[in-house]
């Protein structure tokens, strides 16, 4: 199932070229394409400058570019108005089928006693830290979307609840600091007028009872266990110097290591893949035994140490350059500007993840993010199109004006 995704992706990206050639044109942003260059010439170039068998470059070229595809695909066929909100009620019905299929894994599956690790919701039981990274991304499109009043104040509440209900029953430990920001960051790019002003400060409160929810279904869940619960977690520093050792050291080796060893390494890393495991023996890279060793999985580490300081900076170019979009964008009206206003949590929470799980491995936080940033980009394009056009008949009104001012 996990390929299928890559499958379709792949389909389109062989049609770009024909599609492009037809129209004769392209909403890809210049900066994007440049980008798109660099970053995989850098790849390509690692590939050149180090031991690498054939079928590790074909893996490893696949984990580093299977985005691009998916963040091109708005831009190469764009979505009419009414195609984009139903692409946003699938995401919706996607969100809130979570629930049942959490809540059966939680009491029926796991048991009321017992770790949450299995309950990944329709991602699969391994995937409780990718489930809680989606939920609460879109937990902070719906305060965007109530915040511009673009859904009312039951919706949210109740489209809130059941997004935020499953994050409660796999006890993931980071969600505890996510939430937060899903609802207070978003709150720093919208004008202060009075009746946003009252929804933001009903937001931090509604923040603050979340947490007291989350913090008594965590609790309720780990005692039994014998673990502590999430305060006496955050505030035990034993207990967080051990959870974070494993987070910790891959990345402060990925600095120190590379640095020490040559400089080709520190730029260009082993070659994509080839600190990797594959499927198979043949599509693993020859550096295994530094994968082992320095813990080579959180997807930043892995980063530096497979493409090098340099191709881990390019792939963060991505994000970057997406919320400066969202930025200028959240300024408009309407749904476009709600979307955008989500999608500047939604790039903290992906660039943040990075550090925290296995990001460019999966599939579903990978696809869905890139996906989004594409469709901001698209918005943005047409919202500076629009912004020229209009101004060029402002400039021909004028002239006409003065013309016959003139006359």
């Amino acid at each position: 199932m996990t390929w299928i995704p890559e499958f379709i992706v792949l389909i389109f990206a062989v049609s770009f070229p024909i599609k492009t050639a037809i129209e004769k044109q392209t909403h890809v942003p210049y900066k994007y394409v440049l980008l798109i260059f660099v970053y995989v010439a850098h790849i390509l170039m690692g590939f050149l400058l180090n031991e690498i068998s054939s079928w590790t470059m074909l893996a490893g070229f696949r984990i580093y570019t299977k985005f691009l595809p998916i963040f091109l695909l708005p831009l190469i066929y764009p979505l009419s108005q009414k195609a984009f909100r139903n692409l946003l009620l699938w995401i919706y019905a996607l969100t809130m089928i979570q629930l049942p299929v959490v809540l059966w894994q939680r009491f029926f599956l796991v048991g009321f006693v017992g770790s949450g690790d299995p309950v990944g919701g329709t991602l699969g039981v391994t995937a409780h830290g990718i489930l809680a990274i989606y939920l609460i991304s879109v937990i902070s499109f719906f305060i965007a979307f109530y915040f511009r009043e673009e859904i009312s104040l039951p919706v949210f509440l109740a489209s809130a609840a059941v997004a935020f209900i499953p994050i409660t029953m796999n006890s993931t430990k980071i969600s505890s600091v996510m939430l937060p920001i899903a609802f207070i960051f978003p709150a720093f790019f919208i004008r202060g007028k009075r009746n946003v002003i009252i929804k933001v400060l009903f937001s931090i409160l509604l923040m603050i009872f979340a947490l007291i929810v989350y913090r008594t279904v965590f609790n309720y869940f780990q005692k039994p266990l014998g673990r502590p619960g999430i305060v006496e977690f955050w505030t035990n520093e034993a207990r967080l110097r051990e959870y974070n050792r494993e987070r910790i050291i891959p990345l402060t080796s990925a600095f120190t290591v590379a640095p020490r060893e040559d400089m080709r390494f520190a730029i260009f890393g082993r070659g994509a893949g080839n600190v990797s495991e594959g499927f198979t023996k043949i599509l693993s890279g020859k550096y295994l035994n530094e994968l082992y060793y320095y813990k080579v999985v959180m997807t930043l580490p892995k980063l530096i140490w497979e493409v090098g300081f340099l191709g881990a900076f390019l792939f963060y170019m991505f994000p970057i350059l997406v919320f400066f979009d969202a930025v200028k964008l959240c300024r408009e009206s309407g749904i476009p500007g709600s979307f955008a206003l989500g999608t500047l949590s939604f790039t903290v929470f992906f660039v943040g993840s990075t550090a925290y799980t296995f990001t460019i491995d999966s599939n579903v936080l990978i696809f869905l993010y890139f996906f989004v940033a594409g469709l901001l980009v698209r918005l943005s394009v047409e919202a500076e199109t629009q912004k020229s056009e209009n101004f060029e008949k402002s400039t021909d009104l004028q002239k006409v004006f003065h013309t016959a001012g003139a006359a």
